[in-house]
Parts: structure tokens; sequence; C-alpha cells
């Protein structure tokens, strides 16, 4: 089966439908506001098209995106005080999943030739989470305090 770049947007567009719906339903563990949910996948969706990928690295993005938000809200449900401003560590290592992201994006372009669709997803997925992973302990453990997700305080 061949995939195309119409297939890729309409596998990002059911990863953030989820989301969004839960969003919609009036829970919002991560107090941004329920269009920080569809924002960030946007940022990365948006930015793999600037850069023209192949097939279903939109979806690999998105789904590192979607993954991050899923993740955190979980924690902070998790959580038997659910702190404020837990959600901020999120916001502030967005730069890092859009570094993440573009950098993928720049090695599929240039340097590396993935054939497989799946392959070039996994590049996406990995490149944007790595991005954000890298820029979570940044934030998270020198600017400010992030609950669970701060080392060694």
């Amino acid at each position: 089966m061949t995939v195309v770049r119409r297939d890729d947007l309409a596998y990002s567009i059911l990863l953030i439908t989820p989301v969004l719906l839960y969003a919609s339903i009036g829970a919002n563990p991560l107090y941004t506001g329920s269009g920080y949910f569809v924002a960030v996948p946007a940022a990365v969706f948006v930015l793999g098209l600037i850069f023209r990928t192949p097939a279903l690295f939109l979806t690999g993005t998105t789904a590192a995106a979607v993954a991050s938000l899923l993740i955190y809200m979980n924690i902070i449900a998790s959580l038997d005080h659910p702190e404020g401003l837990f959600g901020l560590g999120h916001v502030f290592s967005m730069p890092g999943m859009l570094i993440g992201a573009a950098a993928s994006a720049w090695l599929l372009r240039y340097r590396v030739k993935a054939s497989l669709p799946w392959i070039v997803a996994g590049i996406g997925f990995l490149g944007t989470a790595l991005g954000f992973m890298v820029a979570q302990m940044v934030v998270c453990n020198t600017l400010m305090y992030c609950g669970p997700l701060s080392i060694g305080v």
C-alpha cells in the first residue's frame, strides 16, 4: 500500500481528534486552555508542511506531540495534589519539540534517504520526542520545578 500526502494529513487529523474531544468535555488538567491542545500538534504539523517532508512524517510528529500531551495529562491526573503551574513545563519545552521536528525533517530531506513510510514516521516521532525530552530535562532541572519530572529536587 502506497501512502500519499493526503493519507498523511488524514492520519494526523485523526490523531488530534481524541485529544480535542477530551478537552472539549471540560477536562483540562494542564490549565492552559483548550486552544493549547490544538496549537501543540498544529505547530509540528505546520513545520512538517513547511519542510515538505515525505509521507507519514506529519503523522509521526503529530503522534509525538499528542503523546507528550497525554503523558503530561496522565502525570497530572495521578498526583494527589495537582499543581496549577505544572503545565508550564510543557509550554516551555515546546521550542525543543519544534527544534527536534525541524532537525528530523532536515535529516530526511537532505541526509537520510528513507523510502519506507513507517521509517519516515519513526524518524519524525523520535526526533520530535527527543527534542522535547532534552528541552524538558533542561527546563525542569534548571529553570523551574516540574514536580515528579524534576530530578534531584
